[in-house]
């Protein structure tokens, strides 16, 4: 069965797509999984994930900024 994609860096995950996310570890609602490397800098207080969805979708760096703020205000 194929493994999750870590939605930050790309990198395999230990967690089957059919893997419920009440049974995994390092799940975002909103964003996805994230490998454990990932999510251990999610919780650094000084540094955020960005899916990279969100940049490669928003080419107006205004926007961008602003959906980063959105991002930082939900934690």
């Amino acid at each position: 069965m194929a493994k999750e994609l870590c939605v930050t860096c790309g990198k395999e995950t230990p967690y089957e797509f059919e893997t419920h996310i009440d049974h995994r570890m390092g799940y975002l609602e909103g964003m996805g999984q994230l490998c454990l490397t990932c999510f251990e800098r999610q919780i650094d207080e000084d540094v955020i994930c960005v899916p990279k969805s969100v940049i490669n979708d928003t080419p107006n760096d205004m926007e961008l900024g602003k959906k980063v703020r959105d991002i930082i205000n939900k934690r």
